[in-house]
Formats: C-alpha cells, structure tokens, sequence
C-alpha cells in the first residue's frame, strides 16, 4: 500500500485492561522496530486512552496536517467473531465500550477481544491475554507489510 502523504498510527487503549491493552501493544511493537516509516502514537508507556484522547487526538491532528491516519483499537463483537481482525475505510470509535461514539482515522484496524452481548467493561477486563497478544503480533504484522516498500521481485 502506497500513500502520498505521511501515516500516522494512532493505538488506542489501556494496558490497564486485558481487551483493551491490544492498541497499546501494538503501538510497542510499532514502536520498537526502527524501520517503521510511520509515527506512532499509543504504547504500553503513553496510551492513548478514553481519559486522554481529546487532547491526544488535537495534537496529532494539529502536528501532522494532511497525514493519514491509521487507528488501532480492540472491540466487542459476537461470539462467533471473538479473534478476528476487521479493516475499517472510516477509522474507529474509541471508548465505544464506555458510551462514546466520536470516529478517529481515515483507516482503522480492530481487534474482537470479547462478546459484545456481556457487559462491555467485564468483557473487556476478563479478556484473554493470550488472545489479545496473539492479535496483536498479527495486527503489527499487517500494518508493517502495509506500510514498508514491498521488494522488487527477486530480492529478498
């Protein structure tokens, strides 16, 4: 995938919360890999949570005019739907599990960590780590094979 204009990754969630510590590990992995030709916002050490992410959402905006935004986020959904990972053409809607419902990004990138029909806290706080890691690598997989140059046929 090749954009014109500069990416940005913004990962929201709280490392505090198993389900909801999926955006901020991503954003670690992100973070860790000095190749990565994005900037990233929402780690393990700095999340980008519910209580912080209007004025998170200001600076970015603010500082990187005219880039692409890409939103990692974990989500409820059905049962049935519990590990797989959605791509969103109209971003995602952080905090969703807490009632709000402003969208953030132009592309976004979502993680079902529970079932939508429990209470959306419990769920989220009686996630499975294991899963929620498991996603995690992947969705950083996928966001790095997105982003980087793909090789010319030949090279490796």
């Amino acid at each position: 995938m090749e954009f014109s204009q500069p990416v940005v990754v913004v990962c929201f969630g709280s490392p505090s919360i198993a389900g909801d510590s999926l955006g901020p590990e991503v954003g670690t992995l992100l973070r860790k890999d000095p190749s990565f030709p994005a900037f990233v916002y929402g780690t393990l050490d700095r999340p980008v949570t519910g209580r912080n992410m209007e004025e998170w959402i200001t600076f970015v905006k603010e500082a990187h005019k005219g880039a692409v935004f890409l939103a990692v986020d974990a989500c409820l959904g059905d049962a049935r739907s519990l590990g797989k990972i959605s791509v969103r053409g109209d971003g995602v809607c952080p905090a969703a599990a807490c009632g709000k419902r402003k969208r953030f990004g132009d592309v976004g990138v979502i993680g079902v960590v529970g079932d939508k029909s429990g209470d959306p806290l419990e769920e989220l706080m009686g996630a499975d780590l294991t899963l929620v890691s498991a996603l995690a690598r992947t969705i950083t997989s996928l966001i790095r094979s997105a982003l980087s140059p793909a090789p010319y046929a030949g090279q490796e």
